[in-house]
């Protein structure tokens, strides 16, 4: 039987409207797992940095240009509201589930370092051995659960919880777009024009988020090399 990610196709199911852009993403995974585990940490990384660049927005985090996958894990956990709603306990059971989350940081870490080996990820020798399949399976099944649930928390709020309001739109950042526009063509597709910021905007919010969040992140440095240089 294929393998299947069955937390991830659930919240697919949950969340049609929001979730649809990471199916491509799951596709890649289950294939990898099924069929080339050589290849799982990838896609395995990439669904955990999505999560990164698509929550952490909706919770008014901005990420350092330096810094490293497991600070923003960390970062994206520390900002999320693990509350159970109409408890009287409600903060306490937040602060507690953040401890019990606080490891998913370090597991973050030990992710980017295993990244980091010849034949892991890319690079080595034909003759080195790689993942096999009961290690994808293993990275697989952690990406399902973890990968899925903040996802679902995060997307679960209702509408008058902070996290709805910091949703953001493609005119909330004018100067961003202008410098995509600027970068790049305008698309041409049956005689209209698009300006390409609203392309990416629109067909992958991740990609855009991602982008977005460098371009804020080399500026803010820029800005204050330029302030220092002035003082």
């Amino acid at each position: 039987m294929p393998y299947t990610l069955q937390m991830l196709r659930a919240l697919l199911e949950a969340h049609p409207d929001r979730a649809e852009p990471l199916r491509v993403h799951i596709d890649a995974l289950e294939r990898s797992i099924e069929n080339q585990p050589a290849f799982c940490l990838q896609s395995v990384r990439t669904l955990f940095e999505a999560a990164h660049a698509t929550i952490a927005p909706r919770l008014g985090i901005v990420f350092g240009k330096d810094d490293q996958f497991h600070q923003r894990m960390r970062a994206v956990i520390n900002a999320m509201d693990f509350s159970i709603t109409d408890h009287p306990d409600a903060a306490k059971i937040n602060a507690t589930l953040k401890k019990l989350l606080g490891n998913i940081s370090g597991t973050a870490q030990a992710l980017a370092e295993l990244s980091n080996f010849p034949n892991m990820r890319h690079g080595g020798s034909l003759d080195w051995g790689t993942l096999q399949r009961q290690h994808a399976l293993m990275l697989g099944g952690l990406c399902d659960s973890l990968v899925a649930f903040l996802f679902d928390v995060a997307w679960s709020r209702t509408r008058d919880e902070a996290e709805k309001p910091t949703r953001p739109n493609y005119d909330d950042f004018p100067d961003f777009n202008a410098y995509l526009d600027s970068e790049y063509d305008e698309v041409e597709i049956a005689g209209s024009t698009f300006d390409p910021s609203l392309v990416l905007f629109r067909l992958d919010e991740t990609a855009y988020d991602a982008a977005r969040i460098d371009w804020e992140a080399e500026r803010n440095v820029d800005e204050t090399a330029g302030n220092e240089a002035a003082a």
